[in-house]
């Protein structure tokens, strides 16, 4: 049995689907860019640095009827496996909000974007963190300095659904200052609104 597949489709292109699915990229390149499992993350942060309203698509290779082919078109290295077809419904195991890019984006060089922060954050955004210090959105944008290193990806990240439009996100954090790891369990709260998801409550605590 072949592994899953996976797509990150936008939410328009999602919701316009009909009896399958097709990505715009099967009219203009001929096939639906996937990723493996460990290509996902990665793909989310080079291409979707900016979309905060992303479907995670999980796909049997066994029930969709066209080629698949992994293949490295553009020079970078590896083979990405992409779908010379449109996608039956019956192949697509799960579709689910994807925002691990949106998450690690909080850690990564985005956090010193305000442009991004300011989309990424909702407007009653609140965040206690890791030392107990409460931050409302203003002062979360403002504090784009973080004067720790941090390991990515992070562990044990699960996304569960509350309702049509509230997710919980939690993972362990790993951030190593001079005396050595500091590792936190880490909750979000992300709010699904007319601007896509916005981050609505972090809390940080500390393990062990």
């Amino acid at each position: 049995m072949r592994d899953s597949v996976f797509h990150l489709a936008t939410a328009p292109d999602w919701e316009a689907r009909g009896d399958d699915y097709r990505a715009p990229s099967l009219e203009t390149e001929g096939f639906i860019h996937c990723s493996t499992a460990r290509q996902v993350s990665d793909v989310a942060r080079r291409h979707f640095r900016d979309d905060n309203d992303l479907v995670l698509l999980t796909i049997d290779p066994a029930v969709v009827e066209s080629e698949i082919v992994y293949e490295d078109l553009y020079g970078l290295g590896e083979e990405y496996p992409h779908v010379y077809g449109p996608l039956p419904m019956a192949a697509i195991l799960s579709a689910v909000p994807y925002m691990t890019h949106l998450e690690e984006g909080m850690w990564r060089e985005t956090r010193a974007d305000p442009a991004w922060m300011d989309r990424i954050l909702h407007p009653d955004f609140i965040e206690v963190g890791r030392s107990g210090r409460v931050y409302d959105r203003v002062g979360a944008i403002a504090s784009t300095d973080y004067p720790f290193e941090y390991e990515l990806p992070h562990s044990d990240m699960s996304v569960e659904t509350l309702g049509a439009d509230i997710a919980l996100v939690r993972y362990v954090s790993n951030e190593f200052d001079a005396g050595g790891p500091t590792p936190a369990h880490r909750t979000s709260i992300w709010l699904h609104t007319d601007r896509g998801w916005r981050l609505r409550f972090h809390q940080g605590t500390p393990l062990g």
